[in-house]
Order: C-alpha cells, then structure tokens, then sequence
C-alpha cells in the first residue's frame, strides 16, 4: 500500500515537471531565436550575442534531453 502511494508521487511529479520542462523549453528556444537575430543585428557586438547563444543553445539541447528522459519514464510508468 505505502508503495502504491508513492509511485503516484513519482509520477505526479514527474507530470508536473514534464509541464515545467516544456515552459522552461519554449523560453529558451525564444532566447535562441533572439541571440540568432542579435548576432546578425549590424549594430550589436557580434562575439558577445554569440557567446550568449552558444550558453542558450546548451542549455536548450539539455532542456530537451530531460524532457525526453521524464516522458520516456512516464510512457513505461502508465504503460505496464
């Protein structure tokens, strides 16, 4: 019985940070999108909005593996 109330925490929250997962995802992929017009922006320091970018794009890159990972394990958790 305890471990039956547990699973359903897990995967309650799993659920809610798939939900923060795909907020935090659409943020930065704005971010990315905003450093790759201020790279090309004539007024802007260059090396500066591409650093910027590089961290951004990261950041992205990991958002998204952690996404995948949390609604794999949520897939097999409800699919057993």
């Amino acid at each position: 019985m305890m471990f039956q109330g547990m699973f359903r925490s897990k995967v309650k929250w799993a659920s809610l940070s798939l939900v923060a997962l795909s907020l935090a995802g659409l943020c930065s992929l704005y971010q990315v999108m905003f450093d790759v017009w201020m790279t090309a922006y004539p007024y802007a320091n260059p090396t500066e909005w591409r650093a910027r970018f590089y961290i951004r794009l990261t950041t992205t890159i990991v958002i998204g593996f952690l996404w995948s990972f949390v609604a794999l394990w949520l897939f097999r958790q409800r699919h057993r």
